[in-house]
């Protein structure tokens, strides 16, 4: 069997092109483990989107259906890896905007998730945020920061969240 060079080069092109890259093409979107953490969780999760084949007939044929689950494999990871790292609070960044995300997280600056100031879901994650702040500037002496966290404080309770310092 002859292999064509061309073909060679554009399966390795193609086998290369599912990498999932680095956090320079990531942004964060939302809370949740740093990018390291996140990738790493993924990665070691990724194998379970495999599946198996089970081909009888010429070596041709075999060769061939090994080669499409490989492909078919290679696409549903970078798939799984791409729904985890949402999931984790990473998506891929547009096309231009990876590094200026990447220079954001490393400069130390906690990067503003994508298009929002707070962490999604109910009102009750927002609450317990600004309760924090709150907290936080009550303890530094601010007396408005008091009265926002005992407002804050009577709401969550009457939802059945008691707010506590971590």
């Amino acid at each position: 069997m002859k292999i064509n060079p061309m073909m060679a080069l554009g399966a390795i092109a193609v086998l290369c092109g599912c990498q999932t890259g680095n956090q320079a093409d990531y942004m964060q979107i939302g809370y949740g483990p740093s990018f390291d953490v996140a990738h790493a969780q993924c990665e070691l999760q990724k194998g379970s989107a495999d599946q198996g084949y089970i081909a009888i007939g010429s070596p041709g044929f075999v060769a061939g259906a090994g080669i499409g689950n490989a492909l078919g494999n290679l696409a549903a990871e970078d798939q799984f890896m791409k729904n985890c790292l949402i999931i984790n609070g990473w998506k891929r960044a547009p096309h231009g905007k990876g590094a200026a995300a990447a220079a954001t997280v490393a400069s130390g600056a906690p990067p503003t998730p994508y298009g929002i100031a707070r962490a999604p879901g109910s009102w009750i994650n927002t609450a317990l945020l600004d309760w924090s702040d709150a907290n936080n500037k009550c303890i530094a002496g601010e007396k408005a920061a008091c009265a926002t966290r005992a407002t804050l404080a009577a709401k969550l309770r009457a939802a059945g969240v008691n707010p506590a310092p971590v």
